[in-house]
């Protein structure tokens, strides 16, 4: 007789299993000490326990699994075990054949991914950019709707007659990582106005610098390597960084009444411009 505590490691079963296949009636003790309520199992309980292990898996219900424990007749056992051994071997094909669809979609989508190059750097060099008139949009935004705030700058400019002598460029004050929202300041380089609220200066400066072209997605990868230039020539940045849209949604020749994005280009061929403003040490 092994008590319940052994029966249930010998088993890989939990006591409160045991109990409640008990209760229901589906394996019970082999002896209950009338005095101290202790349950024991003998050896054939353990051949048992093993039989409802193995059609439990097999995801037959308890009250199914119970009449196979009560019944003597071999052939109902044969027969429904057959049937379910037809079952897991469909089971088994289908899987298979998921399998092999999964590694001919991995096997495409590594092909893919090797032909895919990655973003194109530039080497990392210092300007002198010289002081210029921008007319500036700033908002906190989720960034999926960036494109929202791009239309707004362009609608604003169209509604000043403001007279466009640069590229679009946008400055991340604050990220918000968990929200995806972003405090951006969008800005376009314009002839100098006096007295039009959103026009500022942008003072000259040295500032290092990057080229980056492929998505923008992929504009991490030039932040990293210009800031660890940066560290390497012995430089402070002093200033939030820009980003010079070169080339990207935006086409170069734009109408002010109606901005619309250069569907014609492919993200691989955007060309973004990375600045950070820094003084030698």
């Amino acid at each position: 007789m092994y008590s319940i505590g052994k029966f249930s490691k010998m088993c890989n079963t939990p006591i409160k299993t045991l109990r409640y296949y008990s209760d229901i009636g589906l394996l019970k003790p082999s002896y209950i000490d009338p005095v101290t309520n202790y349950r024991y199992y003998d050896y054939d309980k353990i051949q048992i326990m093993k039989k409802i292990t193995l059609l439990k898996s097999c995801n037959f219900s308890l009250t199914t699994i119970k009449k196979f424990i009560e019944s003597s007749d071999p052939i109902q056992w044969k027969s429904i075990l057959e049937y379910k051994i037809d079952e897991l071997e469909d089971q088994k094909e289908q899987i298979s054949k998921q399998i092999e669809e999964m590694n001919r979609l991995k096997m495409q989508i590594e092909k893919e991914a090797s032909i895919i190059p990655g973003p194109l750097l530039s080497s990392c060099y210092l300007e002198n950019r010289e002081r210029i008139t921008v007319y500036t949009i700033r908002e906190k935004i989720k960034m999926k709707f960036i494109d929202r705030l791009v239309k707004h700058l362009f609608d604003r400019m169209y509604a000043f007659n403001l007279e466009v002598i640069g590229k679009l460029m946008a400055i991340f004050h604050e990220w918000d990582v968990n929200q995806k929202e972003a405090d951006v300041e969008l800005l376009l380089p314009v002839k100098e106005m006096n007295n039009i609220d959103g026009c500022k200066i942008l003072e000259e400066g040295i500032y290092a610098c990057l080229t980056v072209k492929g998505p923008y997605s992929e504009l991490d990868v030039g932040y990293k390597k210009l800031k660890s230039w940066i560290i390497e020539q012995n430089l402070t940045q002093i200033g939030k960084e820009i980003e010079i849209y070169e080339k990207g949604l935006v086409p170069s020749d734009f109408n002010r009444k109606e901005i619309r994005p250069d569907l014609n280009r492919h993200p691989s061929e955007f060309i973004t411009k990375i600045c950070v403003p820094v003084i030698k040490n």
